[in-house]
């Protein structure tokens, strides 16, 4: 039991800040303007979005909607990808 209390508060002293830094710094930001995006919305139906990247180099990008982040992708140079949701709406592409 001691042992536990010992760890909790050594835990608690790393701090917040600590546990931010641990993560790369561009995981979950949002996506540079080179990666490009064409929003479409039908109000109350669904909204689609195209993702295209070019960027000049392979980029990890992720839709976000307001029910929470979709599936990573790895897009080349030039590649493009369409995500489709009947659900929420759109909020930002991410990098991932």
């Amino acid at each position: 039991m001691k042992r536990a209390a010992v760890v909790g508060l050594a835990v608690a002293g790393l701090g917040l800040s600590s546990l931010v830094t641990a993560a790369p710094a561009s995981a979950g930001g949002t996506a540079p303007d080179c990666v490009k995006r064409n929003v479409f919305t039908v109000v109350g139906r669904y909204w689609e979005v195209s993702v295209q990247n070019t960027c000049g180099k392979p980029m990890r990008v992720r839709v976000v909607g307001s029910f929470g982040p979709f599936d990573c992708h790895t897009l080349q140079n030039g590649a493009s990808y369409r995500h489709h949701s009947e659900w929420g709406k759109y909020k930002r592409v991410e990098v991932c």
